[in-house]
């Protein structure tokens, strides 16, 4: 393939410019922060962004601690984009679980104590990072 100057262009390199999970440069990207949004940007809703050929939804909780939590809920799978910030985390819209900054499931309306703690459920997170007005993941 010919460029606008006449010079011959390479052809995509794999290795070097597929991101997706499990790929070279993917794995080695997934090694360092990646900037997701500015740290104003985080108010009252949730963001969804995708990073690295993988979505995430980015939210500030009511205390002001970020996170960046795998966009379907672990219960029925209904995205988090919508879900609503709380004091303590984000709150899935459908049947209203409640996760922390960290993926763990705090609070699951019309369940005992009990059996939430038994059932232990983590929502798949990443770890977050606030610097210079930027937020990193």
């Amino acid at each position: 393939m010919k460029s606008a100057y006449g010079w011959q262009t390479p052809a995509p390199d794999y290795e070097l410019t597929c991101v997706e999970p499990g790929s070279p440069m993917g794995e080695l990207m997934r090694r360092y922060w990646q900037p997701v949004c500015t740290s104003d940007e985080l108010r009252d809703l949730p963001r969804k962004e995708k990073l690295l050929c993988e979505e995430i939804v980015v939210f500030r909780d009511k205390k002001g601690r970020v996170g960046a939590l795998d966009p379907h809920c672990a219960h029925r799978g209904t995205s988090l984009e919508w879900g609503r910030i709380e004091e303590g985390g984000l709150r899935c819209c459908y049947h209203g679980w409640l996760y922390d900054t960290q993926g763990q499931c705090i609070d699951m309306p019309c369940e005992t104590e009990e059996f939430r703690t038994r059932l232990d459920v983590w929502q798949p997170a990443y770890p977050v990072m606030e610097y210079g007005g930027l937020v990193f993941v």
